[in-house]
């Protein structure tokens, strides 16, 4: 009987799954360990509709291969190829593996796009693998690679859960921690972004990390006690102005958004990026003053995943 996940034809198996993207508006850094699995990050941020569908293709092979495609461009993606090699390695299988990311997210804008890649191989690849394993323990693969290649820290985590989260302890799946923050179901994000701040450069520059930790600090520990919107937003504005890695035109796009009266909104780390949480009657207006600096292809409106990545049948 074929299973109802995957698909089976001259005996190449696909699996696929869907991952929300995901924006992070306050963090501080955990990754002194060497168990990568309890690195990552405290903070806070949100999910988004807007996501990425995964394809994972195998067929067996006297050894690994792995091609790798997003958006129908053959990219390098080291992130999902450390997901495929690791998982690999841990079921003892030499395969031909092809996976495809379809997405809506813009690489390197903050979007979560590296996170949403990584956890729809882990879910799609390793079920092709063995059925009963458990969400966590797939997971926290693509947590891992994440943290390996310096890509991200919480987005993993977060993506596991969807909603508008505190991440109260840092760790992977299964490690960390996250508290949801309650929020009305008409709540929507408008999205702007575009790359320009590089998440590995960032997490790895000393100075970078000093500055990001001793302000995130204090600012992530209030979130904490106080887990509303409206403290999300104030450290988020709080941090990202005394961080130091605003770029002109998001510094220039929150003060027009504020000048309307669209307070709830940040900038999105790490990225050239602002979001800015509204109703439908007001996302109009929001598209219009970030399409004043980011192109139309750049300016996405999405409401708030209700939940994390998951499976597609």
């Amino acid at each position: 009987m074929t299973d109802t996940l995957t698909t089976q034809q001259d005996s190449v198996q696909t699996a696929k799954a869907f991952v929300p993207g995901h924006i992070t508006g306050i963090f501080r850094i955990f990754d002194e360990y060497d168990d990568p699995l309890r690195c990552g990050s405290m903070g806070a941020g949100f999910s988004v509709t807007i996501g990425t569908v995964t394809s994972v293709s195998v067929v067996d092979h006297p050894t690994l291969e792995i091609t790798t495609e997003y958006n129908k461009q053959s990219v390098d993606a080291k992130v999902t190829k450390t997901v495929v090699q690791r998982l690999a390695e841990e079921y003892e299988r030499t395969l031909r593996v092809h996976v495809e990311h379809d997405s809506s997210l813009i690489i390197g804008a903050g979007f979560g796009a590296s996170g949403a890649g990584a956890l729809g191989t882990a879910l799609a690849f390793s079920h092709l693998l063995d059925h009963d394993i458990e969400y966590e323990k797939a997971a926290g693969f693509a947590h891992t690679a994440e943290i390996m290649n310096h890509t991200g820290l919480g987005d993993v985590l977060a993506q596991t859960v969807g909603g508008i989260e505190v991440r109260l302890q840092a760790g992977g799946p299964g490690i960390g921690k996250i508290k949801r923050i309650e929020h009305q179901d008409a709540l929507q994000a408008v999205l702007a972004g575009a790359p320009g701040l590089e998440t590995s450069k960032v997490l790895t520059n000393p100075s970078s990390r000093a500055r990001i930790n001793s302000i995130g600090d204090r600012l992530v520990s209030r979130i904490i006690d106080d887990p509303r919107i409206e403290i999300l937003i104030e450290c988020s504005r709080e941090f990202s102005e005394k961080i130091g890695l605003r770029t002109t035109r998001v510094e220039q796009a929150l003060a027009n958004l504020d000048n309307v009266g669209l307070f709830n909104s940040s900038m999105v780390m790490l990225g050239d990026s602002v979001f800015c949480f509204c109703y439908e009657q007001e996302t109009k207006i929001a598209q219009e003053i970030l399409l004043q600096y980011w192109n139309n292809s750049e300016v996405f409106v999405s409401k708030i995943a209700p939940e994390g990545g998951r499976l597609l049948s």
